[in-house]
């Protein structure tokens, strides 16, 4: 019997720092499908991420199917390895799949214009033989099944015609798109344990080469959203949500465990699912994680897509898990119209909201919220007025540019129209390399303006974003609680004021020599807002080919994502800078408090020593030379201690206090973390892609704060 070479992949760009650093479950599971559903067959079946391990692949091991993902950051990526395949042998069957299509998830039935869309994309994509639209298991298999009954050959499948279920491909003649019947959802009558019919790759073996500590396993517990955001690609999904069983997935967490805990790399693991934590299956693996936690210490953070409702389950959750849950509760918007028209209508009020991020405070988490601008209904006073509800209660904030996605409804023509949405196109950050002599790039397609956000107004919230991202940043929390609880400042109006600094500044600083870090990179960023911003796809392929755009890219100068790039750029090199700023600004904000100017002048002093020489950002990647290192500080007013106390006034912690600074555990175990995952080689790229990714709470980027015997003057 002929043996099928199948390859598998879920690639990731890494000529500037790797995308992604999950177990590629999903293509996991086709494999694993496959086999079991056609088990008459032979298969030999490889798995990659790596696209220098896919090109030798078809090279040398010479594939008959090519199976990769197509998510916004790779689509381009795994069309160029169909494109290259079929240039080394025509008769390669390419398959893709995945949120990048027009189509939506799982849909059964489709308009004229979203068909004439997919034509479109097929068309522009030549190599692509099929791309399925229906969950990716079935569909893959139903196309397999029909190149085995037509000889093995994907240009027999072509000139035929052949149409397989779950999928969509081009007429031999290219003018017409051919829409196979749809795959019902599998599991549906059984949702408890419905996609156990899927063998596990993981007890399969199929993705042990990932267990190294290198990679963050990652689960998908239970597949489908109950839920319709328009800006999302799971919101056209009626299928909804079938699981694997309890038993099944503790299996799972004791197989990786086993293997994963024997390296030192990465104790972190990632649901995958849209609202894990919402279910009462989740509240039962919950159970075995805490075995898990007790007799490993594994895993240490567990990230997750926090539920859209039913919050206080994922609390219990997190308490019984020993507050390891990374929680971040996103509103999108806190405008309440805006919520409504983008299927958001669903959640609590903003005064529930508020009660929720108490809580997650509580833990010493960090509350994150993610916006999203330019929605529907959304203006910048609307913007502005729901940054001060959160920062007034202590919420970090990150804003996103609102991605047009394809399979989303709000990157549909009827709503782009409805809305009067303006487009532009980025490079996704980092997402670029040169594959066998050809440059890809991955793109996105963006809002940046509607019917009601200009343009201006919409760099102008870009810009201001990045103020409260900075300033709401972990970092920052002991001068937010002196602000707020002590000198009776509003957050919103401190972080407004540094905002109209900087942008004061901003105008003025083309005619300036200015040493002050801090303006500086702040205009870097305005700047380059509007500069990572092209009329077509085209303008970017254009643009970046020329090689002295392209050795921007792989210096990052270019093409990185900004709000990650910048705030940690504020943080590792102008840090000082921004506590400058801040108490320069401070003492005329300042209501009758009871507090002198001397005292206020001794509080921000102290303040200031010690937080910058707190934090850790500079040795994580110079530990053996840094770790040792120890830093004596003599402060005016014990603010460490005052931070650690609940409600006493600073004024109680009047007395002059000496410090010794020094590395900790935590700190150790956040560097091989980090350093096991993107390996440290760019600093601003690894802990700011950390940060991004993972949640922390404040004390792992602390040194131990050791206070000294008093002196004796």
């Amino acid at each position: 019997m002929e043996t099928i070479k199948v390859l598998l992949g879920d690639p990731r760009h890494h000529t500037a720092g790797v995308h992604s650093t999950y177990v590629p479950v999903g293509i996991g599971y086709i494999a694993t499908y496959l086999s079991a559903i056609i088990p008459t067959q032979n298969f030999e079946v490889k798995i990659s991420v790596d696209p220098d391990e896919i090109l030798d692949l078809i090279d040398e091991w010479k594939p008959n199917i090519l199976g990769f993902s197509s998510y916004i950051w790779n689509s381009n990526l795994s069309y160029r390895f169909c494109e290259y395949a079929k240039e080394k042998n025509d008769d390669t069957l390419c398959i893709l799949g995945g949120p990048e299509f027009p189509s939506g998830t799982n849909q059964t039935s489709f308009t004229e214009t979203v068909t004439k869309e997919c034509f479109d994309y097929l068309i522009e994509k030549p190599c692509i033989d099929y791309y399925t639209y229906s969950d990716g298991e079935n569909s893959f298999a139903s196309i397999v099944m029909k190149y085995i009954k037509t000889g093995f050959s994907s240009k027999l499948m072509r000139n035929f015609n052949v149409i397989a279920e779950g999928s969509m491909n081009l007429s031999s003649d290219m003018q017409n798109i051919l829409i196979g019947q749809p795959i019902t959802r599998s599991g549906l009558s059984n949702k408890i344990d419905g996609r156990d019919f899927i063998p596990s790759p993981y007890l399969s073996g199929h993705l042990d080469k990932f267990l190294n500590g290198k990679f963050i396993p990652s689960f998908e517990t239970a597949r489908g959203c109950p839920f319709f955001c328009s800006f999302c690609d799971q919101g056209l999904d009626e299928a909804k949500i079938v699981s694997f069983s309890t038993q099944r997935m503790c299996e799972e967490l004791d197989y990786i465990a086993e293997r994963v805990t024997k390296f030192n790399g990465t104790k972190s693991i990632a649901f995958h699912d849209s609202n894990w934590g919402m279910y009462k299956k989740d509240l039962i693996l919950s159970d075995h994680l805490l075995k898990l936690i007790n007799e490993k210490d594994w895993p240490k953070y567990i990230e997750i897509s926090t539920p859209k409702n039913k919050k206080q389950q994922i609390f219990d959750i997190d308490k019984k898990l020993k507050n390891r849950v990374g929680i971040a509760l996103s509103q999108q918007s806190m405008n309440r119209d805006t919520l409504t028209l983008i299927k958001r209508d669903n959640i609590e009020t903003n005064e529930q909201y508020i009660d929720f991020v108490k809580e997650i405070q509580k833990r010493d988490k960090n509350a994150l919220c993610a916006l999203i601008v330019p929605l529907p209904n959304e203006t910048k006073q609307t913007y502005y007025d729901g940054v001060k509800v959160l920062m007034d209660n202590e919420v970090s904030m990150s804003t996103y540019t609102l991605m047009m996605l394809q399979g989303a409804e709000l990157g549909r023509e009827d709503a782009i129209k409805e809305y009067d949405m303006k487009a532009k196109w980025r490079i996704v950050p980092r997402d670029f390399g040169e594959y066998r002599g050809k440059k890809v790039f991955d793109i996105e397609r963006v809002c940046v303006a509607n019917n009601t956000m200009s343009f201006q107004d919409y760099l102008n919230c870009r810009r201001f974003s990045l103020i409260i991202y900075l300033f709401t940043n972990s970092v920052f929390f002991p001068l937010v609680k002196l602000i707020k609880e002590e000198l009776k400042i509003s957050n919103f109006e401190f972080v407004k004021a540094v905002f109209d600094n900087l942008e004061h500044n901003n105008k003025e600083y083309l005619n300036t020599n200015s040493t002050n870090n801090f303006s500086k990179i702040y205009f870097e960023f305005s700047r380059e807002c509007e500069q990572e911003l092209f009329d077509s796809k085209e303008d970017i392929y254009e643009f970046y080919s020329k090689d002295e755009n392209y050795n921007k890219l792989l210096s990052t100068e270019l093409g990185d994502n900004l709000l990650r790039k910048y705030s940690v750029k504020l943080i590792c090199n102008a840090f000082t800078d921004a506590i400058n700023l801040s108490i320069e600004i401070i003492p005329d904000m300042i209501a009758k408090n009871g507090l002198s100017k001397d005292d206020t002048r001794s509080i921000l002093n102290s303040l200031k020593l010690w937080l910058t020489n707190l934090y850790v950002f500079n040795a994580l990647f110079d530990w053996d030379e840094e770790k040792n290192n120890e830093t004596e500080i003599s402060l005016e007013f014990d603010i460490p201690a005052w931070y650690k106390s609940d409600q006493k006034s600073i004024l109680n912690f009047k007395k002059k206090t000496d410090y010794k600074l020094i590395y900790n555990k935590k700190n150790e175990q956040l560097k091989d973390e980090i350093m096991s995952l993107f390996d440290g080689e760019d600093k601003i790229f690894s802990v700011g892609k950390y940060f991004h990714q993972m949640g922390i709470t404040s004390d792992d980027i602390k040194r131990s704060s050791v206070q000294l015997p008093q002196r004796s003057w």
